[in-house]
């Protein structure tokens, strides 16, 4: 995380030409298991930038995008963006505070018959104090900085805080970078509906017995 905040200093240097995308990843399955993932994206200006001014400790800096999450990492190129992942899996809801390395100062998720309730509080000003750096907050727009937590849940969309929902069934919350974020979020497994075949069914058996009634 300390490492994270080195290169948003580099924003107060070159805010213009430098981008940067945070992303937390939470994807919880039926069971209560699933991952949750940190993927930090800077673009090619942002990352010469990095080499430059770090030179041989440049690759240190870069392996410390991670929101201090402790899993297995991958890198991949997306257009201008290099983008740095760590995945953790977890075995059930209980798991996942530790999973997140502490960015959860509160976190609850109830699995019941009818859906799904999460309740958590997000802290990443907790642990990236900007005080350290001559940089305002203020002046960093969604052109430079984009920082978001998705969640995926079982059971449909349903009552929320979101800032979006995607297709996918996904909630999307804007991560404030001077703020803790409150999450709330429900979904409902969907119903099956009356059983309209059982009808049909039945009316198939009352036939065959009248038939057989009739017939004797």
């Amino acid at each position: 995380m300390k490492r994270l905040s080195i290169i948003l200093a580099i924003f107060a240097l070159v805010l213009a030409a430098c981008r940067a995308e945070v992303r937390i990843l939470l994807d919880v399955a039926d069971d209560g298991s699933g991952t949750i993932a940190a993927e930090v994206g800077i673009n090619d200006q942002l990352r010469d930038l990095i080499t430059q001014l770090f030179g041989a400790e440049s690759a240190d800096v870069v392996a410390g995008l991670d929101l201090g999450l402790e899993g297995t990492s991958d890198t991949r190129v997306d257009g201008d963006m290099t983008i740095y992942t760590t995945s953790v899996p977890f075995d059930d809801t209980p798991s996942i505070p530790e999973a997140a390395a502490g960015n959860f100062t509160a976190f609850r998720l109830d699995l019941a018959d009818e859906g799904v309730t999460l309740e958590a509080t997000l802290d990443l000003a907790g642990e990236l104090d900007l005080s350290q750096f001559p940089l305002d907050p203020s002046a960093i727009d969604a052109e430079t900085l984009q920082a978001q937590i998705l969640v995926s849940l079982p059971g449909e969309p349903d009552e929320h805080n979101a800032d979006q929902v995607l297709a996918d069934g996904r909630y999307v919350w804007d991560i404030p970078l001077d703020s803790e974020l409150y999450m709330f979020a429900n979904t409902l497994y969907p119903t099956g509906g009356f059983p309209w075949w059982l009808l049909g069914l039945l009316g198939l058996s009352g036939s065959l017995a009248l038939a057989v009634w009739f017939a004797a």
